[in-house]
């Protein structure tokens, strides 16, 4: 098993929308800022949101493969050292074509979830990762 390093004040960690696209909704859009503010203030995290994260449930519902890039590229990005999701649901199941598992076991990352993230974690178990 690779196990990812632990946060540490400072560090940046990227928020990503794998299923729904609430979090860029404008009545739903305040939780996702009072969650952000709680990591910087609380825990002293550079937060910052990919790309497609809070474009909005229509868009990100029509855009699988924007979802998965923003996941991918937060692994790929070196000075990413973890990944928060902003919010489970079924429709992660979309993405999976667009997932490459080799680039998330060269890249290890914490990855935060609630929700409804099985398929998430499922992925992470492939290449041999802890999901904390």
């Amino acid at each position: 098993m690779i196990k990812p390093q632990k946060l540490n004040k400072g560090d940046k960690v990227a928020t990503i929308s794998l299923s729904s696209g609430m979090a860029g909704d404008q009545q739903f859009r305040y939780r996702y800022e009072l969650g952000r503010r709680r990591l910087v203030e609380l825990f002293g995290l550079e937060v910052i949101a990919m790309p497609n994260s809070l474009k909005g449930s229509q868009y990100l519902y029509e855009n699988p493969q924007a979802r998965a890039e923003d996941f991918m590229n937060a692994f790929k990005d070196p000075s990413i050292k973890g990944i928060f999701s902003n919010i489970g649901g079924d429709d992660t199941l979309r993405i999976l074509p667009y997932i490459d598992l080799d680039v998330i076991k060269e890249n290890p990352s914490p990855l935060k979830m609630y929700k409804c993230m099985l398929i998430p974690l499922s992925l992470l178990l492939k290449p041999c990762l802890v999901a904390k």
